[in-house]
């Protein structure tokens, strides 16, 4: 009966113990007794994260080897999670699982999983979704109303005086005399050497064209007459042609023909 009176008494010590080892944030031993446990404690399911985050769990077993700590996007692309560390091969129960730097991950929803695996490769697993904010608003800067002075009304300000008006005598306008020996005569302009109009190059133009004219008359009329001495030429040798040649021939058919004529 006293041996078991002593040994409650000694279990209830240990679980004290170990209840102040874990306020203290230290990390109780692992039992030969514990079940398996695979859990989150911190951060709580939905919490909003930012910045750096201790990961607080369980992960025991009895045939244990080693547990992991992972994220992904939610919901996770091709189940493909990342790794917040190395796998850990020592158990831990209610303490520090890993320490999460969030600063470098977007703003969004996220999985956290817990994954302990077995000797025999098996596996236990729990996850939980998180809210990660680490953009912070920008505050609007509030303009302070700056206070305007009105200036009280002084005794009235005497004005410039007024600057008295000087009449000058009238100036007499010189009319402009006329220039003795009647207006002057506008010279004529200047013909350059070089211009086509002076009267040398323009008699020389003119007489150009006209010698031009005059040789082109002469060839029309000599090419005139040649053409009507070919022609005449060309008409008498028709006319002899015919008279020599197609009249003798026309003349001895005609006979030919009178002579079969009178046969038949």
């Amino acid at each position: 009966m006293s041996f078991s009176i002593g040994r409650w008494i000694l279990l209830l010590a240990i679980t004290l113990v170990d209840t102040a080892a874990v306020g203290q944030g230290f990390v109780s031993p692992i039992h030969q007794t514990d079940v398996s446990r695979v859990e989150i404690l911190r951060p709580a399911s939905s919490e909003v994260l930012s910045g750096t985050v201790q990961i607080i769990g369980t992960a025991v077993d009895l045939d244990f080897k080693h547990y992991e700590i992972a994220w992904a996007f939610d919901p996770a692309i091709n189940d493909l999670w990342h790794d917040i560390q190395t796998p850990v091969s020592q158990q831990v129960r209610d303490g520090v699982l890993a320490v999460w730097d969030t600063t470098p991950l977007p703003d969004g929803l996220y999985l956290l999983r817990l994954r302990l695996v077995r000797n025999d490769d098996s596996f236990l697993e729990t996850q939980i979704r998180v809210q990660i904010v680490n953009a912070t608003a920008t505050p609007i800067p509030t303009e302070v109303p700056t206070a305007t002075i009105t200036p009280l009304p002084g005794p009235p300000t005497t004005g410039p005086s007024p600057t008295p008006l000087i009449q000058q005598p009238p100036t007499r306008t010189p009319r402009p005399s006329q220039t003795p020996g009647g207006p002057t005569a506008t010279p004529a302009p200047a013909i350059l050497e070089d211009s086509p109009f002076q009267p040398q190059r323009l008699q020389a133009a003119a007489c150009t064209g006209v010698w031009g004219t005059a040789g082109i008359f002469l060839l029309l009329g000599v090419y005139g007459m040649i053409r009507a001495a070919i022609r005449g030429q060309l008409r008498a040798r028709l006319w002899s042609f015919r008279r020599e040649v197609i009249n003798p021939l026309y003349q001895r058919g005609r006979r030919k023909t009178e002579r079969d004529d009178n046969l038949r």
